[in-house]
């Protein structure tokens, strides 16, 4: 498995390497196989000429920086003791997890890009103990997948120019040219998320990349997500970061006994490995039953196309899976909305919206509705639960069994609360010539009565006037008539 890393920004090799990157003398360009190719298809970098053989054992640090300037590590694999190494088997990222076990989705944009290759000295050998994936590709020495080197990631100081006894890079090579073809290859996982003893299926959306070699067969695999820990600790000292035993005291020892039979890069932590056989380089959909007894949590679907070696010719974009379940009860309702109680065995945050949630959670909904929310992994995006609920709606409904002029010109109306909410009514009167305006108002609860009066009519003139009902709760938008009559008072 080879370590992506997503590097945003605009970020050359001289700066994600450090200063003494400019130092180091340019060399003959490197042959790629490809000039074009898809996120995820297998190609072959092949170095002109070895690191410097004077400075022994170093690693070669591979990086593609796309057609937006942005940098994803492909390669850290450490030469032999001359500085030897030969062609590479590399791909562009895609989405699925990184060598620590943790969920990325790189996005390399299409368009031309540049291969950038550096060699560095001895103190960034994996020598076997180095935190990160450990493994070995077809033509290659001893090419252990390692961690870059992050003290070299910090911009480098103003006041501290580079000299020659700093930084640990040997050699640069000449960039290269490669540009990125579209977008990877997709499979269709028919459910986000499930539980233990759940089957799911999973179907190719495209067909199998070719590279160098035609693929033969493929493989699934279904992984544990490791949750990101800012501390750099992956929790663990007696493994490292990818799952594999501590082979420290065997620097040879790369724990390919554990994945005999399943593949280039296969995950040994895998719960589910599935072998597939290819027709005109695609594959059946295909029905998994995941383990009762696997722990909840954040998963990948992964699935790599393999030649007859092995190896691998193409990867597609991995999709997330949760384990667990995620529930929504009926919601809670008031006149200012709702509340959704969420429950579920699913351990870990989930994001609804940009607001961060623990289950068991409540969801505070405004307004009158209805309402539709979804629920996220915070860790993989997968989504866990989408649904629409909604408040049944009050009868609101107001009667006005009698209107009046009082003999001072007054409008009255007598107005009775008939349905089964609160609501609040509105005497409106328009004198002649004029809109009408509101001269009372009260809020009755239901089976409530009681008088509006406002307004003055003059003697030998008339009105108009309505009674309004406002339900609680809902805006001035929703007010309508519900009784319209005429006064006139006498001269």
């Amino acid at each position: 498995m080879i370590r992506r890393v997503l590097i945003t920004g605009t970020v050359t090799v001289a700066t994600l390497l450090g200063p003494a990157a400019v130092m180091a003398l340019a060399a003959p360009v490197p042959t790629l196989s490809v000039q074009k190719v898809r996120p995820g298809t297998s190609f072959t970098l092949t170095p002109p000429t070895p690191c410097p053989s004077a400075m022994g054992e170093q690693v070669v640090y591979i990086t593609y920086t796309d057609s937006e300037e942005t940098t994803h590590q492909l390669a850290a694999l450490s030469t032999d003791s001359s500085g030897g190494w030969g062609a590479t088997s590399l791909r562009l990222p895609v989405a699925g997890l990184d060598s620590s076990g943790e969920w990325d989705d790189p996005a390399v944009a299409a368009g031309p890009g540049t291969v950038d290759v550096s060699c560095l000295d001895a103190d960034y050998v994996a020598a076997g103990t180095a935190p990160g994936f450990s493994s070995r590709m077809p033509g290659q020495v001893s090419q252990a997948i390692i961690d870059p080197p992050v003290r070299q990631l910090d911009e480098p100081e103003d006041d501290d120019p580079p000299s020659d006894d700093d930084g640990n890079v040997t050699q640069t090579y000449e960039p290269v040219s490669l540009a990125a073809a579209g977008t990877p290859a997709q499979v269709s996982v028919s459910r986000s998320i499930a539980e233990p003893g759940a089957a799911i299926s999973v179907a190719p959306v495209d067909v199998c990349d070719a590279s160098a070699a035609q693929p033969t067969s493929a493989r699934i695999q279904i992984s544990p997500t490791m949750p990101v820990d800012d501390s750099g600790d992956s929790g663990s000292d007696d493994s490292d970061d990818s799952g594999n035993s501590d082979n420290s005291g065997d620097p040879d020892d790369d724990g390919s006994e554990e994945l005999e039979g399943l593949g280039a890069e296969a995950d040994p932590e895998a719960i589910v490995t599935v072998p597939l056989e290819l027709t005109a380089g695609t594959w059946q959909r295909t029905k998994i039953t995941i383990p009762e007894d696997a722990p909840l949590g954040d998963y990948a679907v992964a699935v790599d196309c393999l030649d007859s070696s092995m190896n691998i010719t193409s990867s597609y974009a991995g999709s997330p899976l949760a384990l667990g379940t995620a529930t929504a009860a009926a919601p809670v309702c008031s006149t200012k909305g709702a509340t959704v109680r969420l429950t579920g065995s699913y351990p870990e945050a989930v994001l609804n919206d940009e607001d961060e949630l623990t289950l068991p959670a409540t969801l505070r909904l405004n307004g009158s509705g209805p309402w539709s929310f979804t629920l996220e992994s915070a860790l993989t995006g997968a989504q866990l639960l989408k649904q629409k609920v909604s408040c049944p709606q009050p009868d609101y409904e107001l009667t006005v069994p009698k209107t009046a002029l009082t003999s001072a010109g007054v409008v009255r109306a007598r107005v009775c609360n008939t349905g089964d909410a609160d609501a609040r009514a509105l005497l409106q009167v328009a004198l002649k010539g004029k809109k009408f305006a509101t001269v009372d108002r009260q809020l009755l609860k239901d089976g409530d009565c009681t008088w509006l009066d406002g307004g003055k009519v003059k003697k030998g003139s008339s009105a108009k006037a309505r009674v309004v009902i406002d339900p609680a709760g809902k805006g001035t938008t929703d007010q309508e008539v519900e009784h319209s009559f005429k006064v006139r008072r006498k001269g």
